[in-house]
């Protein structure tokens, strides 16, 4: 089974979100969410995602796959998070 990490920060773009997730656990990949924030995380267009973990707590040799989805603020945020570029 393949693991995929998408990384989510506030603002992100809640269709490439929710799409990507949804169509890769329907192949039947392991998908983590993993947050630049604790708690909900709310998109640019005002839908809230829990996490699973934090982008602290997860390790680049965890993941076969790293999804980053767009939509502002949210990929500025996910630039300015320092864990985010040491596992790109």
């Amino acid at each position: 089974m393949k693991k995929v990490l998408v990384t989510l920060a506030p603002g992100f773009e809640e269709i490439e979100t929710i799409s990507v997730v949804d169509i890769l656990r329907r192949a039947g990949a392991r998908v983590t969410l993993a947050a630049t924030e604790e708690g909900p995380i709310e998109g640019s267009r005002g839908v809230s995602i829990l996490p699973d973990a934090l982008i602290d707590q997860v390790s680049e040799e965890e993941f076969d796959l790293i999804v980053l989805p767009g939509g502002q603020p949210g990929t500025a945020n996910l630039q300015k998070n320092e864990k985010v570029k040491s596992l790109i």
